[in-house]
């Protein structure tokens, strides 16, 4: 699957990833839940698409299935909708800053 970074912008813009900007076009970021970074998120901004291992490593930090990343991308994934699956599967603690005790 390629993944125009328009796109990929979109998606760190629905999900609200602070991003940190790197080197060579590659962008780095965090999931933050109550004002606490929860997860790391990789992605490249440059050139204009990314390619397919490119886009896998975006899909994988985000920690999602293939078909939630296409939802994602196509923009009928929220934020809100986001948390939980992390949530369901562990990623995120139950607690509203996501952090386990």
């Amino acid at each position: 699957m390629d993944l125009s970074t328009i796109n990929a912008r979109a998606v760190l813009d629905e999900l609200q990833i602070e991003r940190i900007e790197c080197a060579h076009g590659q962008c780095a970021g965090f999931l933050v839940v109550d004002g606490v970074r929860v997860l790391a998120v990789h992605c490249a901004l440059e050139p204009t698409s990314m390619c397919s291992t490119v886009v896998e490593l975006f899909r994988r930090s985000l920690k999602l299935s293939v078909e939630e990343f296409e939802q994602l991308v196509n923009a009928s994934l929220t934020r809100e909708a986001y948390v939980e699956i992390l949530r369901s599967r562990g990623c995120l603690a139950p607690g509203s800053d996501g952090r386990f005790a």
